[in-house]
């Protein structure tokens, strides 16, 4: 898979300058390095150890060496990478007094959720177990938890945006919440290790968009890019009136990165964009980007629901905490990901 841009790097590097003195020779154990997110977090971590001379050393735990090396050979062929095979389960890391604990480990593509449920359960309660317990062997070491804004179950109608203290939460008795439910007794467990000493914060993140998003059916800005490269016309499955947001891998990076240097521990923060919009819109300027300009049909017949489904984010504790902010608007977020799709050469069927 092909490197990512080096303007997003950089941007990751200009919005973050002022947290990466506290990474300076960092040991960092980053979990689910061979996925979108962690795949992002692993090489702007790595671009800023070049740019900055921060001497940091990471140790990436995945599943299959073969797999990772194939994937994105340039990070695991770093000289500042060590790579560990391991179920983040029952991992038993090098012995390194680390740092920093990044936890992107997580076992989310849809079908695991239909076919294996209690398993997706259990690589995310009891990897996030594992990993805190070995936090929590240090002294002070910081843990970000990539979470999810599922964890908060369906969005009320008529509520414009979500906050972290939004009382609602996924229903681990309901197939389709069993996730976000998993997701939060993860967070939960992390908060308790406050007391410990260990600086956990938790990322709840919402949708995406950018380079390495996978176009395989599992996120419906993925299927809508893919439909537009093959030159399809793109397929709504639903009425278009859904409500939802991106934020763009880089502003992710950037944002991961400063909610665990500068979080407050014990705290949660919603990562995403508050730029809501129509599904249907979404997918209209997905369309235009192709030349010619494709079309969006829309399956779904009308829903007359009061209020349409919503996924939006508050990001204001975000903002006001950390000074973080969305960077890339939509439009661009999707322009930046067209472009490293087209010049990576990617062939979707």
């Amino acid at each position: 898979m092909s490197r990512l841009p080096r303007a997003d790097l950089e941007h990751v590097v200009d919005h973050t300058r002022h947290v990466w003195s506290d990474f300076r020779d960092a040991r960092v154990l980053l979990t689910g390095a061979t996925g979108f997110v962690g795949s992002w977090l692993l090489e702007s971590l790595l671009f800023a150890n070049d740019e900055l001379g921060l001497n940091v050393k990471v140790t990436a735990l995945v599943r299959d060496r073969e797999a990772f090396a194939a994937r994105l050979p340039h990070l695991a062929n770093s000289l500042a990478v060590r790579v560990h095979v391991g179920d983040v389960r029952v991992a038993d890391p090098p012995a390194h007094a680390f740092t920093h604990f990044v936890h992107c480990a997580s076992a989310a593509p849809p079908r695991m959720n239909v076919e294996r449920p209690d398993e997706v359960v259990d690589v995310i309660v009891r990897g996030t177990e594992r990993m805190v317990e070995e936090a929590e062997s240090g002294r002070g070491a910081r843990f970000l938890q990539v979470s999810s804004g599922s964890v908060y179950g369906p969005q009320e109608p008529g509520l414009a945006l979500m906050d972290e203290s939004h009382a609602t939460a996924a229903d681990a008795r309901e197939p389709a919440q069993r996730f976000g439910a998993a997701k939060r007794a993860a967070e939960l467990r992390g908060e308790r290790s406050v007391k410990g000493g260990v600086g956990f914060v938790a990322a709840r993140v919402f949708a995406l968009v950018g380079p390495r998003l996978p176009l395989d059916g599992q996120f419906a800005i993925g299927s809508f890019l893919a439909d537009a490269r093959a030159g399809r016309d793109l397929q709504l499955t639903g009425d278009g009136t859904a409500v939802r947001s991106w934020l763009h891998a880089a502003d992710l990076s950037a944002w991961c990165w400063t909610v665990l240097a500068r979080g407050t521990p014990g705290h949660i923060y919603n990562v995403g964009s508050e730029e809501a919009m129509p599904m249907l819109d979404a997918a209209s300027r997905i369309a235009r980007l192709a030349i010619p300009p494709l079309s969006v049909c829309v399956a779904g017949a009308a829903d007359h629901a009061p209020a349409p489904s919503r996924y939006v984010p508050s990001t204001m504790r975000a903002r006001e905490e950390l000074g973080l902010d969305t960077w890339i608007p939509f439009d661009d977020a999707i322009l930046r990901t067209w472009e490293w799709l087209s010049s990576a050469g990617k062939i979707v069927p």
